[in-house]
């Protein structure tokens, strides 16, 4: 399945898709953490991970469950890898 390389969203539908700044759709990224071509929200994926707990009902896990998947998948994921 294809993820959001900054936020790990799964992304199965077209509008799930970010936009590049061209208004193409991004390959890469989701709606919510590319728009236009700009990242938005998070500057750091220390920052992207603290947040990552209030997504976790979302993914079906708990919020010490979805910490501990942000810590090991995020830095990994193309936005914050180095």
């Amino acid at each position: 399945m294809k993820m959001c390389q900054s936020c790990s969203m799964p992304l199965t539908k077209a509008n799930d898709y970010g936009s590049n700044a061209d208004g193409g759709q991004s390959d890469d990224y989701c709606c919510h953490c590319f728009i236009k071509g700009e990242f938005q929200g998070y500057q750091t994926v220390e920052e992207a991970i603290a947040d990552s707990v209030n997504f976790a009902k979302y993914a079906g896990m708990t919020e010490d469950e979805m910490l501990s998947y942000a810590k090991e998948h995020y830095p990994k994921l193309k936005r914050w890898a180095k």
